[in-house]
């Protein structure tokens, strides 16, 4: 008797630094569907365009930026905290991912309730892959 193996599905959530649609960056979710067996499952195929690696040691902090294009971040060591203008932050540590797509609507002009901040926390260095994944 051959024993039949039942697909599955579910969704991987992201954390996002996105926009909420007038141009103010603020934080999110992108759902990635998975499929499989109960021992694996995988994504259809992701488009991207390039990656980089960064490297960045304590004190470095960002100026306030807009990430432009979607970007997906995979944290290889080190930890990062993202700040929005609102004051809210997040951290992301080795083997967290998340993607930074905060852009400008039509028309607006990047002023001080845009965008977000970076900055490398404690004395590890931070090592990230940056892999765009489209060209806004």
């Amino acid at each position: 008797m051959v024993a039949v193996k039942t697909m599955q599905t579910s969704v991987k959530k992201i954390p996002s630094v996105t926009n909420d649609g007038y141009g103010r960056s603020v934080f999110g979710i992108r759902e990635i569907e998975l499929s499989g067996a109960s021992n694996w499952m995988l994504s259809e195929q992701q488009a991207a365009l390039n990656f980089r690696l960064r490297s960045s040691t304590t004190p470095y902090q960002s100026d306030w930026h807009i990430a432009g294009d979607p970007t997906l971040l995979i944290i290889l060591t080190g930890v990062i905290e993202i700040q929005l203008r609102d004051g809210s932050a997040q951290r992301f540590s080795a083997g967290d991912l998340f993607v930074a797509e905060d852009y400008l609507v039509g028309g607006v002009v990047f002023d001080e309730s845009h965008g977000h901040c970076a900055r490398v926390i404690g004395q590890e260095r931070l090592q990230a892959l940056h892999l765009k994944l489209e060209k806004r």
